[in-house]
């Protein structure tokens, strides 16, 4: 859909109608619609809850689900850069391009990061020698070959299925073992065996923001949905799917990251299964998730290739298969070649990851679709009580993505020094 046909629905100032008229027709059932949705938000900022948990305190819970309507804002008309286009023409365009592809690239960054230090945990653990960089570069070399050879988001939509799992299953390994591992909720049994009291925080105020970047970073599937949405055979159930979606992510957050502050409190860790004693329920559990998040990296990484593409207008040019299939491998080579560098650079999977979530998320999730909604629609079409909800959400978006951006660059930078101690 163009921009034309959003300035189109916004003039007749209906949502609903002939929005999916001209959609191209999908093949993914409700079903497997809502397993993509699953996966796309339970990844890898699920695990890091329980330490966002434990940079806000316990009021954190109250705004744990503050980002989760917004998500499928921006997939009700159609993908995040042709409705700011269509609300502020080419400098919206740009300057939401900018944020959601930072997203599309550094969710495999973060993926990256992950499987690296899963997998060199793992083979140290045997007496391995290879380096945690060299584990990010074998990571992003395997996963090179199957983003090059899916085409399209329906191909590599299969992968969610197994991710959606995963995800579900880590969280209640993580719990029961939390669980089972403290004495009690006063004190605490630590990976080397020592107990020690269990400390929690009502609310640290001035940890609010880069909390919410984390929050925000997990339910940031903008970047996805409009192609979930696409792929889907029936699109008018597409609120319904994302609804149950985002109820049953919402579930398993609340589950982890109550469970592992609780447990573990200002000790608790990101990801949270790095507190867990060292056995076959921690190897399990990374295992898994290593899993997870690789076949995760295709997911994001063909949303990012397929705007390059299109952009190129690479199956207009009318190239032979070969020679189209050559320059598609070129551009997802490349591509995958930037995200490991970056993870090279910076390999610190929280503090990357509250970066993520306040400099992008934050204006994705909670900014940009509320100026759009008012931009496109009409303010006289929103009630008082409405604006007023709204303005009060575009400040706190802006003032935690700009106080959260700053203070995970701090954090960042004492990662990179090796000042921090978790």
């Amino acid at each position: 859909m163009q921009e034309a046909d959003v300035e189109s629905i916004a003039s007749s100032g209906s949502l609903e109608g002939d929005i999916y008229a001209n959609a191209p027709a999908g093949k993914a059932t409700n079903f497997q619609t809502y397993v993509n949705v699953v996966s796309v938000l339970a990844g890898a900022g699920t695990l890091g809850l329980p330490a966002a948990l434990r940079d806000a305190g316990w009021l954190g819970l109250l705004i744990l689900p503050w980002p989760a309507p917004w998500p499928s804002i921006a997939t009700e008309i159609d993908p995040y850069p042709d409705v700011a286009h269509a609300a502020f023409g080419m400098p919206g365009r740009i300057l939401v391009t900018f944020f959601y592809n930072s997203i599309a690239l550094g969710g495999p960054v973060l993926y990256l990061i992950l499987t690296g230090t899963n997998i060199h945990d793992l083979a140290s653990s045997v007496g391995s020698t290879i380096t945690l960089k060299q584990w990010i570069m074998v990571a992003a070399a395997i996963m090179t070959v199957p983003i090059i050879i899916t085409k399209t988001m329906r191909e590599v939509a299969v992968l969610s299925i197994f991710g959606a799992l995963a995800t579900t299953i880590v969280v209640f390994i993580v719990a029961v073992a939390a669980i089972v591992d403290s004495k009690n909720f006063d004190t605490i049994a630590a990976p080397g065996g020592v107990v020690g009291p269990v400390e929690h925080d009502i609310v640290i105020p001035r940890q609010l923001p880069i909390a919410l970047a984390t929050f925000a970073f997990s339910y940031g599937g903008n970047v996805i949905f409009p192609h979930v949405e696409e792929s889907m055979k029936n699109k008018r159930a597409w609120n319904k799917i994302i609804l149950w979606g985002i109820l049953t992510v919402t579930a398993l957050y609340f589950l982890c990251a109550t469970t592992g502050y609780a447990v573990y409190g200002h000790g608790v860790k990101s990801p949270i299964y790095l507190n867990l004693p060292g056995g076959v329920t921690r190897t399990i559990s990374t295992i898994i998730i290593t899993l997870h998040v690789l076949l995760a990296i295709p997911l994001f990484m063909t949303t990012f290739n397929l705007q390059v593409e299109r952009a190129l207008k690479l199956e207009h040019r009318g190239l032979s298969k070969r020679a189209e299939w050559g320059y598609r491998a070129i551009i997802r080579t490349l591509s995958m070649i930037l995200v490991a560098t970056i993870a090279l650079f910076f390999p610190y999977f929280g503090q990357m990851m509250s970066l993520l979530g306040a400099l992008s998320d934050g204006m994705l999730t909670f900014v940009f679709p509320v100026v759009f909604y008012i931009k496109l629609f009409g303010i006289k079409k929103v009630g008082k009580l409405e604006l007023l909800a709204m303005a009060f959400i575009v400040v706190i978006g802006v003032a935690g993505s700009a106080i959260g951006t700053v203070d995970a660059v701090k954090e960042l930078a004492k990662a990179y020094r090796g000042e921090l101690d978790h």
